[in-house]
């Protein structure tokens, strides 16, 4: 497994910020948490369903060509350790109204 942090810098109210990945061993995305400016988090994959709101290609090998066309603004993508990806995707199952509000 590989896990991605996406940052991604624009002025779009309905589209995430930050956006971190879970990559199987062919690079597909399997979970993925996003966070909104609104303090709105949303996840994806496993347990928590919605397996189509998942990138249906795989994640290029180097991430500096990360970057789905309909994606307007500053964008940058990283690989991240294991377990900061599972801290943020537990505590983002623990907030129900959004991970970003434990900080508000």
């Amino acid at each position: 497994m590989k896990y991605v942090l996406v940052e991604w810098d624009h002025d779009l109210d309905d589209e995430p910020y930050l956006i971190y990945s879970e990559l199987d061993d062919h690079r597909y995305e399997k979970r993925r948490v996003e966070f909104y400016r609104n303090g709105i988090t949303f996840s994806y994959g496993e347990e928590r369903g919605n397996e189509g709101a998942l990138a249906s290609e795989p994640f290029p090998e180097d991430l500096r060509t990360l970057r789905p066309e309909e994606m307007e603004g500053d964008f940058v993508a990283q690989e991240i350790s294991p377990s900061l990806f599972y801290e943020i995707w537990n505590q983002s199952r623990e907030r129900p109204d959004g991970f970003m509000g434990m900080f508000f």
